[in-house]
């Protein structure tokens, strides 16, 4: 149905609809086109660190990052296990520790009551 055979404040409703997702359209492909050019850029610099042998580090102790040279950062984490006598583990350990701390809550159970326990 045209919209001049509606009535005059009808016209006003559906013409007020209709630039409402007009411009609801607009917005979203303005989103995309951003989004779009957002993930161009991350593929370019992608690119460029791969091609230069590049990688992004975190600084010491903060949240800043650092491009560094993959050469460069391992040699730097060699140096750091040598100089602090760190060794290799043939197992994580996580596991039996998380074992004794399950077992050493359990030996407190008789110390706290049940009904706290939960509460904390």
């Amino acid at each position: 149905m045209p919209l001049k055979n509606l009535q005059s404040n009808m016209q006003n409703t559906f013409r007020y609809l209709a630039a409402k997702n007009i411009k609801q359209i607009g917005e979203s492909n303005r989103h995309n086109t951003v989004h779009k050019r957002y993930q161009y850029n991350i593929n370019q610099i992608k690119k460029t660190l791969q091609q230069n042998n590049l990688t992004i580090a975190r600084a010491d102790k903060s949240k800043a990052l650092v491009i560094i040279d993959e050469t460069v950062l391992k040699q730097k984490v060699n140096k750091f296990i040598q100089e602090n006598n760190t060794t290799e583990l043939n197992k994580d350990p996580t596991e039996a520790y998380h074992k004794q701390l399950e077992q050493a809550m359990q030996k407190c159970e008789d110390l706290i009551e049940k009904n706290r326990a939960n509460t904390y």
